[in-house]
Order: structure tokens, then sequence, then C-alpha cells
């Protein structure tokens, strides 16, 4: 069995005593402290990084606003380039339709001065013609065969390639 001694307990008493004083003192109040900066510190840390998360989230959001303003008038400006080029293909177009129109008109306008040119010389060669076989009609007395034989010639003196195409 252990006898415990009285005076050998008081020491180990006092000894404990003095050892968890200066323990208290110099180890525990330290470590205590330093156990408390580092939660502090991890509780910054938690803080800070929600802060940023939240922050993060708040920009996320403002990039996906702004991505689709972006898309949004991007959109828009096609939608104007391609009414501005169906404008744009319209006026071409319709001036072209102008210009074809105008084009037509002075293709006709000249096809009838020419019409009328042609016609002035074949009048010009009909009256040539009737003067002449006039002349030989009053030169001759003239039958049938005679008749015919005139206007023959007249026929044969016509250059009928120049009537044809009335000088164009």
């Amino acid at each position: 069995m252990i006898n415990p001694e009285p005076g050998l307990a008081i020491w180990t008493i006092v000894t404990f005593l003095i050892l968890f004083f200066f323990l208290k003192k110099f180890a525990f109040g330290p470590i205590q402290n330093m156990i408390d900066k580092r939660r502090d510190a991890i509780e910054a840390s938690i803080k800070a990084a929600e802060a940023t998360r939240i922050e993060a989230e708040r920009l996320l959001a403002e990039y996906r606003e702004t991505i689709a303003k972006a898309k949004h008038e991007a959109e828009e400006i096609i939608d104007r380039a391609h009414k501005v080029g169906e404008s744009t293909k319209t006026e071409i177009v319709g001036e072209a339709r102008e210009q074809a129109h105008k084009e037509v008109e002075d293709a006709r306008a000249q096809i009838q001065r020419e019409t009328r040119k042609a016609i002035q010389e074949i009048k010009d060669q009909v009256a040539d013609l009737t003067i002449m076989a006039a002349g030989k009609v009053t030169a001759m007395s003239m039958n049938k065969e005679d008749h015919l034989r005139l206007v023959d010639e007249a026929l044969s003196e016509v250059d009928f390639d120049q009537l044809g195409t009335g000088g164009m």
C-alpha cells in the first residue's frame, strides 16, 4: 500500500501550484493569446472571403448585364445595318429602273428621229423617182409595156438596202 507522507504531499501540492502559476503566466497566456489571434485572423479571413464572394457575385451580375446589353446593342446594330442595306438596295434598284426607263425613252426618241429621217429620205427618193418617171413619160408616149419597163427601171435604181435600214 502506499503510505502518503503529509510533508511530501504538501511539497507536491506547492510545487504543482508554482508550476501551474508559471505555466499560466508564461505558457498558457501566450498560447491562449496566440490561439485568440489566430482565431481572429481566421474570422477576418472568412469575413474578407465572404465580402469578396459577394463582390464577385455583384460583378458577375454586372458583367452578365453588360454582356446582355452589348448583345442587344449588337442585334440593334445588325438590324439597322439590314435596314440600311435594304434601303440602299431599294434606292439603287429605283435609280437603276429610272436610268433604264430614261435609256428606253432616249432609245425610243432616237428610233422616232431615225424613222422620221428614213421616211423623209424615202419621200425624197420617191419624189425624185416620180420626177424622173414623169420626165420619161413626157419624153415618150407610153403603152402598157413601156409603162412596166419604166417601173422596172425605176425600181432597179432604188437602193432597197438603204431604204430598209432607213439610214440607221
